[in-house]
């Protein structure tokens, strides 16, 4: 067999594994579909009869046009900037496995490109006086209060159709997300707009769900992401640029920042939250509701922005909406992180442990609470270790003496 043969059946075998893969990736596309389409047809607030066959026509184009990360790279039709990130992500999967204990799966091991637009979106809503989400239903995943779509005039349409029933809409593009290992997730070429630090975030806050996911509880599950995601990309810097302290320092200073903000809006939240209580009829909630936020980001711009090591990045907060699912949306992603940090900081920073108190947390009736008794039960224990040492070196003092 000659030289030019061996590579014609190199490239048959390649091309025949490759379909197999796309052909069981395309089966299990539509097997999720048709397990997810009673759920969506059965709620009352559902997108409309095209969303399941949208679901399906556009995944199955991300599988088909997604190629081999090497691949992209050999291609010559990237940036140089391109290139670097694309192989920082595949050191940051490796990461995340090696030292986290991460599910990688496939995921971010293939290239999609998106060409101009994200195409992909997600819509989320909310009632307009009270923080109330609509949300919907899914097996494997539970209720979910947010629909994503691959098409930007069919989420339009289905966010001018939620806001023409009451709601507040929230609809925005996505360059990242997790199918839960299902399917191989492609680096979508609008991911590698981000800087390389919030690069390194997203793909563990992604793979953190791979590993860890509460059906039905997108709020522990995307805070405990946000959570390993910065604690994990943070440790990622340390471990592969020690010869760099400051990118160590600009990664906690930006850290700085967005505590700073998320406090600012969890106390706007709560103010909303205190007034949305109050026997106030709907029409005045919802009239009212604009001096609150108008006073939140004159408060801001007074007091917090002054506050920010890179003040240029929060100037947007000047024009925050009056929105409801727009709080919602960075709520649902920020909540308990003191939490979580005070449960890795007991495990000494230890992936392995800590992952295995996440997972438990998420396994328990309530995650939350589970994490906060295995806290007190961890730090008992480390009081009790203390005292044991203090007496028994005071013995050996007496003893001496």
């Amino acid at each position: 067999m000659n030289h030019h043969q061996n590579i014609t059946d190199h490239h048959n075998r390649f091309n025949i594994h490759c379909n197999r893969r796309v052909k069981i990736h395309t089966r299990c596309i539509a097997w999720i579909t048709m397990a997810i389409a009673p759920a969506i047809l059965a709620s009352g607030c559902g997108p409309d009869l095209l969303y399941l066959p949208s679901l399906f026509f556009g995944q199955a184009d991300v599988l088909l046009r997604s190629v081999p990360v090497e691949r992209a790279i050999a291609s010559g039709n990237l940036t140089d900037e391109q290139v670097s990130k694309l192989r920082l992500i595949q050191d940051a999967r490796t990461f995340a496995r090696d030292r986290m204990g991460l599910q990688i799966g496939d995921s971010f091991t293939t290239f999609y490109d998106t060409g101009d637009s994200a195409r992909a979106y997600n819509v989320s809503a909310s009632k307009m006086d009270t923080f109330e989400p609509v949300t919907w239903s899914f097996p494997f995943v539970g209720a979910v209060p947010y629909l994503g779509f691959f098409n930007e005039d069919q989420a339009r349409r289905e966010a001018d159709k939620l806001e023409r029933t009451g709601f507040d809409i929230y609809m925005y593009p996505i360059d990242a997300y997790s199918t839960l290992n299902f399917l191989p997730d492609p680096v979508r070429s609008t991911l590698l707009r981000r800087g390389e630090f919030s690069l390194i975030d997203t793909i563990i806050h992604e793979l953190l769900h791979n590993t860890i996911w509460r059906a039905g509880d997108v709020n522990f599950n995307e805070s405990l992401a946000t959570f390993v995601g910065r604690a994990g990309a943070e440790q990622f810097l340390i471990d592969n640029f020690p010869d760099q302290p400051e990118t160590i320092e600009s990664a906690r200073r930006r850290y700085e920042d967005i505590d700073r903000y998320n406090a600012f809006i969890f106390d706007l939240y709560n103010e909303l939250a205190l007034f949305y209580a109050s026997d106030l009829s709907s029409e005045d909630k919802i009239a009212g509701r604009e001096g609150i936020f108008a006073e939140g980001r004159q408060r801001f711009d007074e007091q917090i922005l002054p506050l920010m090591n890179t003040p240029e990045r929060y100037e947007w907060v000047q024009n925050l909406p009056a929105n409801n699912a727009w709080m919602l949306g960075n709520y649902r992603y920020n909540l308990d992180l003191d939490l979580f940090a005070r449960v890795h900081e007991a495990t000494g920073r230890n992936w392995t442990q800590s992952m295995s108190v996440f997972q438990s947390s998420a396994d328990a009736a309530d995650p939350i609470a589970f994490l906060q008794e295995w806290l007190n039960e961890s730090e008992a224990l480390t009081e009790a270790d203390t005292s044991e040492i203090t007496d028994e070196n005071g013995s050996s003092q007496n003893a001496g003496g």
